[in-house]
């Protein structure tokens, strides 16, 4: 009896030898855990300090870089300027100014104003929801009337169908115009004789630019638009029907337009 009550005895007290190096081992254990924690802890209000003070740090370099943006802008725009004044001084011929940041235009002969008015200039950079950009500022310095026309077609590009999230169509999916009726005629065949859907997919478009173009050559022209008087347009410089007309027959080929 002795003996087994020994055992039972030595049988607790190990147990309880076990169970307090338990709790001495989780209570180091916790204490290395709370430590550990608070380090980290520590390192990431570190890390986070020292992100707030790269954001910080650039900002103020986006600000820096967009200040220095608006100044080399304007400093473009005053040396174009300066070439606008100094070619109403020595040019006698007819001449286009275009104002990008007023949205107006002037012609001149020489150094006398002979009509202004509102146009439509570029918008700037687009993008579309998968993430394609482009830019359709009108470029701005000296350029010259290379071509001008009459019945204009737009050939619309493929951002047209991208910049709408659309898929530009492939030579089979283009809906042809038939090419033997007049201009007018395939004007009125396009807005009557084609539904919606189709008239998404022509891609050379009568009476779209208006009665005349005049073109600047790298795609940029002058046509008929809406939206005169403000960034509107993918580059192009829009203008009302009569104004167009009155460039159109007073411009000749080769005339300097100044964009600005």
């Amino acid at each position: 009896m002795m003996r087994s009550q020994i055992a039972i005895l030595a049988t607790l007290l190990i147990a309880l030898m076990v169970s307090l190096y338990t709790v001495a081992y989780m209570g180091a254990r916790k204490d290395s855990m709370e430590e550990d924690y608070g380090r980290r802890m520590a390192e990431l209000e570190d890390i986070r300090a020292q992100r707030d003070t790269l954001e910080a740090v650039n900002s103020r370099l986006l600000a820096q870089s967009d200040s220095m943006t608006l100044l080399r802008r304007r400093a473009d725009s005053l040396d174009i300027r300066l070439m606008e004044m100094e070619l109403r001084n020595t040019y006698p011929g007819y001449h286009l100014t275009i104002d990008t940041y007023q949205n107006r235009f002037h012609l001149w002969l020489g150094n006398m104003l002979v009509r202004s008015g509102y146009c439509g200039t570029g918008k700037g950079w687009e993008t579309n929801e998968q993430g394609l950009m482009w830019d359709f500022s009108t470029p701005r310095g000296i350029r010259y009337v290379e071509e001008k026309g009459t019945n204009p077609y737009w050939y619309r590009p493929d951002w047209y169908w991208q910049e709408q999230n659309l898929r530009p169509p492939s030579e089979d999916e283009v809906v042809i115009i038939p090419e033997e009726l007049s201009y007018s005629d395939q004007i009125a065949y396009y807005r009557d004789s084609l539904t919606a859907s189709e008239r998404v997919y022509v891609r050379a478009v009568p009476g779209a630019l208006g009665s005349y173009k005049i073109d600047l050559g790298g795609g940029i022209l002058l046509h008929y638009g809406v939206g005169r008087g403000r960034n509107v347009s993918h580059g192009c410089i829009r203008l009302s029907g009569d104004d167009l007309e009155a460039l159109y027959r007073t411009l000749p080929i080769g005339a300097p337009v100044i964009i600005y």
